[in-house]
């Protein structure tokens, strides 16, 4: 009987294989699509979950409210982790972990340049666990000197050699000795690794509760509450950070906090932080939950489209099918045999699909991973886990698809059969249009989802970001030179035809900045107000071109010019200065001396962007450094000679260095790295939605395709009648041009709502563009008229003798 079912519905797909194909080919990319983001959803969802402990790790974060300015950081002071955990049996490790990019790595004749040296304690194995290729992880870093590598690192340094006891350089000077090698930290990390050491403080460091450079992780004992030992943090922090800021500021920490201020830590779940963080100053670039709400979302309705083919065509051919179900039932099926029937051909069409989607994901996979930054593998949907999903997706299929056509074809009566009256009723139209504007309106606020967040980050890449960022060449570990070096090296440049300029600074746009607490005169300690700094020489403003808006530019013929700022208007605006600023001060605490440093304002510039645009402008001081914190070379460079530029600054890096590795980067493709979460998103969506216009498209192909055989003798009285062909082609695109008109009303006000929710996360963001709502309309209405023109052209065309003898 069974057997029986399955023939009958093969029986059924090569006689109408048009419609099989379509159904088939419309459900094997919706499946491909599905199974494709559930890869990247469980993707995003694994991040840090390979740690074995990692349910009881968290990271210590800080909420801090100064003036108007709210903060949420996950960089704290030195001394508060292995304090936290003398002070708190919940916490069995506290480790802390810090950063050095751009580090110099030497060994015999070979040198390296690193950008993932940890530095951190020596516990860190005991909470972030990795299995040991060489050395043992619970005294690999005891000891100052001892250095674990990751296994690609120790073969890039020693090829397959065991490098226990071999000894590498730091810089100039600093010996490390290999006590390890560790398996590479997996792709879905929040941090990773090339090498580990031991983290080297000073006394003062250790003292310093002011600090706020490092990262603290805990891991806690099995079954710790990490809310109740939140609670405790209020006490901690007074007990330990009171006293010494009473002593700086003058007042307690009651008295700061009754004038607005708030400061309180709290921790991050390991598990949570790639997905739901929502502190500054991340280690590497994070994700957001949303984005998987989003995409999972699609996948869903996608899987809905392809559904929706399938009752389309199924239910437009159904009166087709009524002949066989009435010679079924004189026969003496009952209807629940019709039904098993019918869902047999659903199921074996999944399953088709099924199969199909297979090798569409293996042909999508390597652009999908491209626009995704993903190295997702195929692979993983052959894995149990996924296998269940694949089965679960197949059955909501059946289902869904197939529950509607197996009760309405199981429900006609023999005799309405007989009569015709399968074929007069309006319900199956009524239900194949209301599924045609269904499809459209997923796709069209897809589409105009897609037009939004492409827009927004262009304005994001191409706005007036208050400084030049184009051709301007930027080389790290500038500290190799010192102060005379760094003069020869700007009359080097100067000398070549196509160098604009040269400047040595700390920072540049896009990479971080430093931050002081300081209040402007006439104020009190209890007024500071949190400034970001940037350290500069006197060329920097010109290079980028900032605008000066009061005062002047540093000068290094000036030797005060090392003990004052030029700020930016918005922190004119914080100081609340509303006249003119320069000659003005402002006072920074001084946390070990208990004391304070006078500052004079020479200078204003018109804001920039120094950070993404997600936040608003930050106060900011330039500081002239000529002879400290000046990592980073910036050389702009002449349009007509880029390439000669960048071979001379090489040139003479190579000469002043004596061979060291070159690293550069240009600061217009590094600076719209602060956007590249929001582009990755934009490409996807654009992907998706393509392939949900395809879906759609496809069922509309077969649906008219099959609509227009039935009216092949109404065509042709109409013709005999007069009607042109171009007549036959709008009143057969008539009603298809009404149902895409109402899915797109449907669609812009939900579109809208979603894009304006999403916009919001924005400070600066473009206005809603309006205009996307008529060109959703064109497109979608020029698509399905093209879909259908071929074929009502074709009708139109038919010979009426050839319509009128039609069946």
């Amino acid at each position: 009987m069974i057997l029986n079912f399955f023939k009958v519905a093969f029986r059924n797909m090569k006689k109408y294989k048009g419609y099989s194909f379509i159904n088939v080919v419309g459900l094997a990319i919706g499946l491909a699509c599905v199974f494709l983001i559930y890869l990247f959803v469980q993707d995003e969802l694994s991040y840090d979950k390979f740690y074995t402990k990692s349910e009881d790790i968290y990271r210590v974060a800080v909420k801090m409210k100064m003036g108007e300015r709210r903060f949420e950081g996950n960089t704290i002071c030195a001394p508060f982790s292995p304090t936290a955990q003398a002070d708190f049996p919940e916490v069995k490790y506290a480790v802390r972990t810090h950063f050095w990019n751009n580090v110099l790595f030497t060994y015999e004749d070979k040198q390296f340049v690193e950008n993932k040296l940890l530095r951190t304690d020596s516990t860190f194995f005991q909470v972030f666990d990795r299995p040991f290729i060489y050395g043992d992880p619970k005294t690999a870093l005891y000891g100052s000197g001892n250095i674990v590598l990751t296994e690609s690192t120790a073969n890039k340094y020693f090829g397959e050699a065991n490098p226990l006891g071999k000894v590498i350089r730091m810089g100039e000077k600093t010996l490390y000795t290999v006590t390890g090698v560790v398996e590479d930290v997996p792709v879905n990390s929040h941090f990773h690794y090339n090498l580990v050491c031991n983290l080297k403080l000073s006394a003062e460091d250790n003292d310093n509760w002011f600090s706020d450079y490092m990262q603290a992780y805990f891991l806690l004992e099995p079954g710790t509450d990490y809310k109740e030992l939140e609670s405790k943090f209020r006490d901690f922090t007074l007990k330990y950070m009171g006293p010494k800021l009473k002593s700086v500021l003058g007042i307690d920490v009651y008295e700061w906090e009754n004038m607005g201020n708030e400061f309180n830590y709290y921790l991050e779940p390991l598990e949570k932080i790639y997905l739901h963080s929502k502190t500054d100053g991340q280690i590497e670039p994070i994700s957001d939950i949303k984005y998987v709400y989003i995409f999972s979302a699609i996948a869903f309705f996608i899987l809905l489209l392809a559904c929706v083919n399938f009752l389309n065509l199924t239910t437009a051919r159904s009166y087709t099918r009524a002949g066989e179900v009435g010679v079924r039932k004189v026969f003496g099926s009952s209807r629940e045999m019709l039904m098993i029937q019918f869902y047999a051909e659903t199921f074996i069409m999944t399953i088709f699909a099924a199969i199909l989607s297979y090798f569409l994901i293996e042909l999508m996979l390597p652009s999908f991973n491209m626009i995704a930054k993903k190295e997702l593998s195929s692979t993983l949907l052959w894995q149990p886990q996924y296998l269940l999903f694949v089965a679960g997706v197949i059955v909501f299929v059946v289902i869904f698809a197939g529950t509607y056509t197996a009760l309405s074809l199981s429900g006609f009566r023999v005799i309405s059969v007989l009569k015709g009256e399968v074929r007069k009723g309006r319900l199956g139209k009524n239900i194949r249009a209301s599924l045609v504007v269904f499809q459209f309106t997923v796709a069209i606020g897809i589409l105009i989802s897609a037009f939004v967040m492409k827009e927004q980050v262009d304005f994001m890449q191409t706005k007036k970001l208050g400084f030049e960022k184009e051709r301007v060449m930027v080389v790290d570990r500038a500290y190799t030179f010192d102060a005379d070096e760094k003069e020869t090296i700007k009359e080097m440049l100067f000398k070549y035809t196509g160098v604009e300029s040269v400047s040595f600074s700390g920072m540049v746009p896009g990479r971080g900045t430093n931050g002081w607490s300081m209040y402007r005169e006439g104020a009190s300690n209890e007024d500071m107000i949190n400034f970001r700094l940037m350290h500069v020489d006197e060329n920097f403003i010109d290079l980028l071109d900032l605008k000066i808006k009061e005062g002047r530019n540093f000068d290094r013929n000036r030797l005060a010019d090392t003990a004052v700022f030029i700020a930016n208007e918005a922190a004119i605006h914080a100081l609340g200065y509303t006249d003119c600023a320069i000659g003005r001060n402002v006072y920074r605490p001084n946390f070990s001396e208990n004391g304070r440093t006078l500052i004079e304002i020479v200078g204003v510039i018109k804001n920039f962007h120094f950070e993404s645009m997600r936040d608003k402008i930050l106060p900011m001081f330039l500081t002239y450094t000529p002879k400290y914190h000046q990592r980073y070379m910036l050389v702009k460079l002449k349009p007509d000679n880029v390439m000669g530029g960048m071979k001379m600054v090489k040139k003479i890096w190579m000469k002043m260095t004596k061979g060291e590795p070159f690293e550069y980067f240009f600061l217009d493709e590094d600076f719209n790295t602060l956007f590249k979460g929001e582009v990755r998103v934009a490409n996807i969506l654009t992907s998706f939605t393509i392939l949900a216009f395809i879906i759609a498209l496809l069922g509309l192909l077969g649906l008219v395709s099959f609509e227009m055989q039935q009216r092949v003798k109404e065509i042709g009285i109409r013709k005999v009648l007069g009607s042109t062909e171009m007549n036959l082609v709008v009143l057969l695109s008539r009603n298809l041009c009404v149902s895409v008109i109402l899915a797109n009303l449907i669609a812009w006000p939900i579109s809208f709502y979603a894009m304006h929710k999403w916009l919001s996360n924005f400070v600066y963001r473009i206005d809603f563009p309006w205009y996307y709502f008529i060109i959703a309309l064109v497109i979608s209405l020029l698509l399905a008229v093209i879909t259908v023109s071929g074929h009502s052209l074709k009708v139109a065309n038919t010979n009426p003798i050839k319509s009128l003898r039609y069946e």
